[in-house]
This record gives structure tokens, sequence and C-alpha cells, in this order.
């Protein structure tokens, strides 16, 4: 794809890599050619344009407004084995089993989405698809070429975020997002990455946020570090929530920062796991 950018590093049989690139476009752009390829089952997705392959493969009436397909961040160990983040794989676990909140903002939404050329059908009725884009994706586990991959194991173990205080040189750091939409000027869902590579540690944030103003904040956050001389890695994931944003009374420079505003948010689920090497 041109206009794809990657940096990498490498260090010690790790490979960090990321990609940036365009938005995805809006429109079929070989709306004909594409309409041939659908007609025939199975699908062949990989001749399709970037737009209809992304449509065929997630089944969902649309899609963010910004959509960065080409944007990846990916952590590999030489033999293989590594972990992903990637829109794709993030927009596949959206689902109508999310609490989606029913207000006026949701027809907004619905009715802005009625394109009459998309290759989909239209977009159903609003409670039947959450058009928050939440979604809670911690990433994509690669596999080696035997087949391994990381091992999900729970744990105690905590990171301990005062490691990450350290003065060391930074030898790597990205800041990318996934996926972006503005909710029809009603608030903003957006997915992000964040990953810092030192000497002694690694440490990532992969960032889900959700305002729909005076309605609903949302927030999804999962965090990968990784120490020298271990032979794992921690995840750890944390829901955020509150249904009633408009009685936070928080001014509006709180509102629309996620750092500081995760402070005020209850937490309403964690999961704490291992990822330990293959052997």
């Amino acid at each position: 794809m041109n206009g794809v950018r990657e940096e990498h590093h490498v260090l010690d049989g790790w490979r960090f890599s990321a990609s940036s690139g365009p938005i995805l476009h809006s429109k079929c752009r070989t709306y004909e050619s594409c309409q041939k390829i659908r007609a025939n089952k199975p699908v062949d997705a990989i001749h399709l344009c970037d737009l209809c392959r992304y449509i065929h493969t997630l089944q969902l009436p649309s899609h963010p407004d910004m959509t960065f397909a080409w944007n990846r961040l990916r952590i590999e160990h030489s033999t293989g084995f590594g972990i992903e983040f990637n829109p794709l794989d993030a927009l596949r676990l959206v689902s109508e089993k999310n609490y989606i909140p029913k207000v006026a903002v949701a027809e907004a939404w619905r009715e802005a989405r009625q394109a009459p050329d998309l290759p989909e059908p239209k977009v159903p009725d609003s409670h039947k698809f959450d058009w928050t884009f939440t979604t809670n994706y911690k990433g994509t586990l690669l596999s080696d070429k035997e087949g391994r991959k990381l091992k999900e194991v729970p744990t105690t173990e905590r990171i301990d975020m005062s490691k990450l205080t350290s003065r060391d040189p930074i030898y790597f750091y990205q800041d990318l997002c996934l996926f972006e939409d503005e909710l029809s000027d009603h608030g903003v869902a957006k997915l992000s990455v964040k990953i810092r590579v030192m000497r002694s540690n690694l440490f990532v944030l992969l960032r889900f946020f959700l305002r729909v103003d005076q309605v609903l904040i949302r927030m999804n956050d999962t965090r990968l570090y990784w120490e020298q001389g271990t032979e794992y890695i921690l995840r750890e994931y944390a829901e955020r929530e509150h249904k009633d944003a408009k009685n936070l009374n928080l001014p509006t420079s709180i509102l629309t920062d996620p750092v500081a505003l995760s402070e005020h948010l209850p937490v309403v689920y964690t999961h704490y796991e291992r990822l330990d090497f293959p052997k």
C-alpha cells in the first residue's frame, strides 16, 4: 500500500515494529469489480478493494469514520511468537452484547450512516448494532513456525508502575491511532496504542476511549509489561465506565483528556494474566 510507513527497532532477539498509513477510504473505488467478486461463493476477499474487504470480513453495517487500516504495532521474538495490535482484529470484537445507550444520539448516528452506494445493506436499527464501536480487544497473539503462541495464564502478579519512571534511554517509542469516530459530533470513540522500549523493560498501553456527550464515558485499558530476564509478559486489562456522564461535574479539560479522566471513572472489571513464552 502506497503511503504506508514503517519504523522498527531490534533488541536482544526482539523486533518492535510500527506501521502507519492513511485512513481507509469511505467509498468503494472498484464497485463493479467488487460486485462481481462478491457474487461468487465463497467470496475471494483478497481481490476486493480495501474497503469491501473490511466490510466483508467484519460483517458490520459500518466502520469508524477514521479507520487506519494499515496502522499496526507488532512485538515479535526472533523465533516468531509475539503479539500484534491492529484495527481489523479490534473491530471484530464489536458486539451487540455491549451496553449501548438508547438515546437520540444513536438515531442521529444511524441516519448519518445511510449510504446507498455501500455494498452492504443499510445500517439497521441502532439497538442492533454497537454504534459506539466498543471493543475489549487485548491484542492478537502471533505463532512461531511450529504454531506455538504466548500462553495466557491467570496471575496475581501486578505491573510495578514505579519502574516506568526510570530515566533510562528510550530506544523505541510509537503512538498509533487504530480507529476514531466522532459519533456524528456527539462525542468520540477512539482506539490507540502506545509502546515504549527501554534497555530494562517494555511497556504498552492499548486504550479504547468512548465519550458520548452528557450520556456515557467508557475506557478499556490493556497494559503490557515485560522486564529483561523474564520469560513472560504481564498483561493487565481494566474497564472503567460512568453511565451518567452529565452528573460528573468535571471541567471540559478533564472530560476530553483520557489520562486525567481515568482517575474519575469507577473500575467495573479487571483481568490479570501472564503471557508465558512458548517452551
